[in-house]
């Protein structure tokens, strides 16, 4: 069995008298595809927050590479290795594809301020760095002849790509997707899921957060399935599908899960 790349151990997030993640626990391996799922309101985006570092959990322990990262800063978390995308797409408008790319590796250079402001040769070497890798990453994910547009000129599907894009550049372990497919069309998602399945031939271990079920059921090999920020399943996608929880979590008692719902 690969090793645990990514653990919560009773991960719970309150909000004054709220509690919007009760007492979760988590893994995540490496190579894996891994998605959370669940009804709007389960906890999802706000369990996700709490991996990021952007919420510091109210009690429990998130391991990443053995570390610790419990309560540490998006930046650090980023430079051990873990990188996101939000259900929003947050896309530098103003900015080409390229240079949108090139944010993404902020967390991998060693130039300070004073190099950037003198360009220095420091300064000099590190952006030749960047532009080399930002290259590699577009030509990966098929962006390359695009890397002169700016982003607000790529269609929907190729902007949701830019962001994965960004995150790569970074040169993550662990990518995790807030909802890549929202807004997408058909033949979009089957895209989307095509090139998920490419990152993960590639190296990386990847979880993902998707209303969209037949995305999940074809490309994840597990599921968590939250409902009011409780854990009410795990496990193989056909058997999460027929969990008598999961179905009425989605659609009353007597409902039947299709390739629509979720």
């Amino acid at each position: 069995m690969s090793e645990i790349i990514l653990k919560a151990e009773n991960v719970t997030q309150r909000f004054g008298g709220l509690v919007a993640v009760n007492n979760i626990n988590f893994e995540l391996r490496k190579g894996e595809i891994v998605g959370i799922i669940g009804p709007n309101g389960a906890g999802k985006t706000t369990f996700f927050n709490d991996i990021t570092g952007v919420y510091m959990p109210t009690e429990g322990k998130i391991t990443f590479k053995e570390h610790d990262i419990t309560g540490k800063k998006p930046y650090e978390i980023t430079a051990l290795g873990m990188a996101r995308t939000f259900q929003n797409i947050r896309l530098f408008y103003r900015m080409t594809v390229m240079e949108n790319v090139m944010v993404g590796m902020h967390t991998r250079t060693d130039a300070n301020l004073v190099d950037c402001i003198l360009r220095s040769p420091k300064h000099r070497k590190t952006e030749k760095e960047a532009e080399k890798r930002a290259l590699e990453v577009l030509e990966l994910t098929g962006l390359l002849d695009y890397r002169y547009q700016y982003a607000t000129s790529l269609p929907y599907g190729l902007q949701r790509r830019l962001e994965i894009a960004r995150a790569m550049a970074s040169n993550p372990d662990v990518l995790l997707f807030d909802e890549p497919a929202a807004g997408m069309n058909e033949q979009e998602t089957a895209d989307l899921m095509e090139f998920i399945r490419k990152l993960q031939s590639m190296g990386y271990s990847i979880l993902l957060i998707e209303h969209d079920m037949k995305l999940v059921m074809n490309i994840c090999e597990r599921l968590y399935v939250l409902d009011h920020g409780n854990l009410i399943a795990e496990g193989l996608p056909e058997d999460i599908k027929a969990n008598p929880k999961v179905v009425e979590a989605y659609l009353g008692a007597g409902g039947v899960i299709t390739d629509e719902d979720a």
